[in-house]
């Protein structure tokens, strides 16, 4: 069969069709037209319902949303205040404790300069009871320099890069801490370098910090501005992904010299 008698065929059996239709609306009684006007009206009624529901639904959602995005959000917020508050005070009380055992290396080395030649016994005696007394009054500062530590920690997150650079960075300052110590035990009073590089350090941790602070108030942002999407990512998290111990453990933050005092 040729394409040109397909078609005709086709087109006479559409017009055949239509032809049927009509043939039928003719007949129809005014009974029948009035069975067709109801099913009409009740279909177009639940088309109508049907758009209603789903409209309402959609608000729903979308109210549902935004006010998960709106606690999320003040959670994130109070993440970043806490983080800003802590990171401020660790490194304000690193550069304080510094600058405290500087005092002390100094008042070492000038007793040195002046009385070793003729009394070094009575020198080594002063400076380990400058020592011992300053250990004393620095007790609660290096305490809570220490818990700061352990909080500002515990918020990071080991996935992400800036967050891994500010956590090695917290531990050196920590590190740092201990080495001044260690330095006063052994007599050691010029430690420059050593000073030097707690500088550099707070700089970077002061870096670092901003990167952190700014990269998060811009993802509390995002999130606030598209609860949608963020209700999406958070329904299609694979648990699979979610860190077990067994993922921390493997993932260890940076090591820290420990807290206790190992002097006897």
């Amino acid at each position: 069969m040729m394409a040109s008698e397909t078609i005709a065929l086709r087109g006479g059996k559409m017009i055949g069709f239509f032809t049927n239709i009509w043939a039928f609306f003719a007949e129809l009684s005014v009974g029948g037209w009035a069975v067709i006007g109801s099913l009409t009206a009740a279909l177009l009624a639940s088309l109508v319902s049907l758009w209603n529901t789903r409209k309402t639904l959609d608000v729903q959602h979308l109210t549902n949303a935004r006010a998960a995005s709106t606690f999320i959000a003040d959670k994130r917020q109070k993440w970043i205040d806490d983080l800003r508050n802590d990171a401020s005070k660790y490194m304000s009380l690193s550069l304080e404790t510094a600058e405290a055992w500087k005092q002390l290396y100094w008042a070492c080395g000038k007793e040195y300069d002046d009385h070793s030649n003729h009394d070094l016994q009575g020198v080594l005696d002063f400076c380990e009871s400058l020592r011992v007394k300053f250990l004393s009054e620095n007790a609660a500062r290096d305490s809570e320099h220490h818990q700061l530590y352990m909080r500002i920690m515990l918020r990071l997150n080991n996935e992400e890069e800036a967050h891994q650079k500010l956590m090695a960075e917290l531990s050196d300052l920590r590190l740092r801490m201990g080495d001044l110590a260690t330095a006063a035990l052994r007599g050691s009073y010029s430690n420059e370098e050593l000073f030097q590089s707690i500088a550099a350090i707070l700089d970077s941790t002061a870096g670092h910090t901003k990167i952190i602070l700014k990269a998060e108030w811009q993802r509390l942002k995002r999130e606030i501005a598209a609860p949608n999407k963020l209700m999406y990512e958070i329904l299609s998290t694979d648990k699979t992904k979610i860190p077990t111990n067994g993922t921390v453990l493997a993932k260890p933050s940076p090591s820290v010299a420990s807290s206790l005092s190992k002097e006897v």
